[in-house]
């Protein structure tokens, strides 16, 4: 009995003492694992480096992106979002690094990263130096002290994640006294699955500010309380919620200047597949909105729209939707045509668009005209035809029978009056206006190939 409980005890202890070797090991092979997916979507492993003890390990790799454009389109698999022009050329060939730490006890704790861009695209680089030495040093030094740094802690159980995005306060003068400065302040995410491309994503930014000022222009940016929650499952289902306490653009040059303002900004949107077919739909509210400019002046108070189609075959629409998401650096003549067919073979299915309401309460004209309020619903069918493409290739007006739709417009009288000042068509407007205390309504049907507004036939 002594010796079976010396024996147990003994392998007991061996276990524990070889569990972070054994952690390790497994650890090495799962980085290996995402090192060769990496590779295999144009970002390639420039260099590595080990700092290792009993308990801990600490990596610090360097990877270059050797093709932007297939990295962005591994992005896309997972997310509906595009990756910017922009982006793209500022990614390719540039150099990323990531420190990686991680206890070699299996599953003890977090995994932690730490990822920030050592240089920016090499040409672009090459060029800014040759070109702008000035600048060129000042990026280069921003990017040595790691100015742009994201911190995440991955938990590999249950394939949680949090982290934050480093503030950046960064300012520099150009020549001729320009200024141009950018802040990011308080940006914190979390979210599940992949973290390159999560299934949901939790994220909010305290503000976004950005300015470029020279003695005769101004360009400034504001964003405060950004917040958005997503999941993503795959093209066809998803949901997305965002909302931002307030946006503020001013565009200020000798001949004019321009302040554009949105308060309370919430946008919701949704895709989701049932039976093979798909519906989705947007919603957004604005609290209110201003452009002010020396020529024209307006403010809307609470706006919203709310837009969906839903009937769509889902395999068309995937088909579609992954065309469109698609990297800007595509042959693009060919992606034109691809898009054309693909959207010719969803409409061939059929489908439906609802628009519950686009409306407004209030619309200011130049700070003291109300012009009231104005309000749309809508709906509008298409057909499915086994024959749609062969009548599109005869006539496009062949498919005029498959269409349908209706539509009410409601506009304050005010609003309504303010439209046909000065139209050349507010004869023919007026002759089919229906009008109430206050509004005017338009009732607008199309069906069998005939147009009626207000139970009157267009002819």
């Amino acid at each position: 009995m002594k010796r079976t409980t010396l024996v147990l005890s003994l392998l007991v202890i061996i276990t524990i003492a070889l569990a972070p070797l054994i952690g390790n090991s497994f650890m090495q092979k799962m980085i290996d694992k995402n090192i060769e997916n990496l590779a295999s979507h144009g970002i390639q492993l420039k260099s590595e480096k080990e700092q290792y003890n009993y308990l801990i390990t600490k990596k610090h790799f360097e990877f270059v992106v050797q093709n932007s454009d297939a990295f962005a389109n591994y992005l896309q698999v997972y997310t509906k979002r595009k990756i910017s022009s922009l982006m793209n050329t500022l990614l390719q060939g540039a150099i990323i690094g990531v420190d990686v730490e991680y206890s070699n006890i299996p599953f003890s704790k977090a995994i932690t990263l730490e990822i920030y861009p050592r240089t920016f695209s090499k040409k672009l680089m090459q060029q800014m130096q040759i070109k702008s030495p000035d600048i060129y040093k000042h990026i280069k030094t921003f990017l040595d002290a790691k100015g742009i740094f994201y911190h995440i802690e991955y938990n590999l159980l249950s394939e949680d994640f949090s982290g934050f995005i480093q503030d950046i306060d960064d300012s520099y003068t150009l020549q001729k006294n320009k200024k141009i400065s950018i802040n990011l302040a308080g940006a914190r995410f979390r979210g599940t699955g992949d973290i390159l491309a999560p299934k949901s994503l939790k994220m909010h930014v305290n503000k976004i500010k950005f300015y470029i000022q020279d003695a005769v222009n101004n360009v400034a940016f504001n964003m405060n309380n950004f917040t958005s929650s997503s999941t993503f499952t795959s093209y066809i289902n998803y949901s997305s919620k965002s909302t931002i306490h307030d946006i503020n653009l001013l565009l200020q040059s000798p001949t004019d200047d321009v302040n554009i303002g949105i308060n309370n900004l919430h946008v919701d949107s949704f895709s989701k597949n049932k039976n093979k077919k798909v519906t989705v739909n947007s919603k957004t509210s604005i609290e209110n909105f201003k452009f002010h400019s020396q020529k024209v002046n307006f403010d809307i108070e609470n706006f919203n729209s709310n837009v969906g189609m839903k009937g769509l075959q889902a395999k068309s629409f995937e088909t579609f939707v992954k065309l469109l998401a698609k990297s800007n650096n595509v042959n693009k003549v060919l992606l034109q045509a691809q898009l054309r067919s693909s959207l010719t073979d969803l409409l061939s299915h059929g489908l439906e668009i609802e628009i519950p309401n686009i409306s407004f309460s209030k619309f200011t004209l130049n700070k003291v005209k109300d012009l009231g309020s104005a309000k749309i619903n809508a709906n509008m069918q298409i057909k499915e035809d086994t024959d749609f493409i062969k009548k599109l290739k005869i006539s496009p007006m062949l498919l005029l029978s498959n269409l349908s739709a209706k539509a009410n417009i409601r506009l304050s009288n005010a609003m309504y009056l303010k439209i046909i000042e000065n139209s050349p068509m507010s004869s023919m407007i007026t002759s089919y206006v229906k009008k109430d205390v206050g509004n005017v309504f338009f009732d607008i049907v199309f069906d069998d190939s005939t147009l009626m507004i207000n139970d009157k036939v267009i002819k």
